[in-house]
């Protein structure tokens, strides 16, 4: 069963779940939210840290001398659909990239052999294609 693309996003801070900084953890009530949602929700009482879930009001607690995040289960189900999103938005970039690439070599290809700059065409799709790849 797929999860739905709210699922994908904390319902706290309603940021998308990662595989970085905000990743999927369940407290015991199976209930899912991100780690520093978790940890600003969490409570220190001696030997205790306790998550009170907002959804449902079961609490969770864990031993204080652990973080939270070693304490609490990944929701693989989430974790594994971050990855697939990841893979997914890899792909279309790529597929974007090649389209764009294939108009510019195309309209380029019928302008270019006339006025002989093949050469520096293929040095501009190079350095197109490294600023892309960099973020720039």
């Amino acid at each position: 069963m797929g999860l739905m693309s709210e699922d994908m996003d904390c319902c706290v801070c309603l940021q998308p779940y990662s595989h970085g900084e905000k990743i999927p953890r369940m407290l015991h009530c199976k209930h899912t939210f991100c780690g520093p949602c978790l940890e600003a929700m969490s409570r220190l009482q001696r030997d205790l840290r306790s998550v009170c879930c907002p959804l449902c009001r079961f609490i969770t607690c864990c031993r204080a001398n652990l973080p939270l995040a070693g304490s609490l289960w990944v929701n693989t189900e989430i974790w594994d659909q971050i990855a697939n999103r990841q893979e997914e938005e890899e792909e279309e970039e790529e597929e974007a990239w090649k389209g764009d690439n294939r108009q510019t070599q195309t309209s380029t290809q019928y302008e270019c052999p006339s006025l002989g700059c093949s050469g520096v065409w293929l040095k501009l799709q190079s350095f197109l294609k490294r600023t892309r790849h960099n973020g720039l």
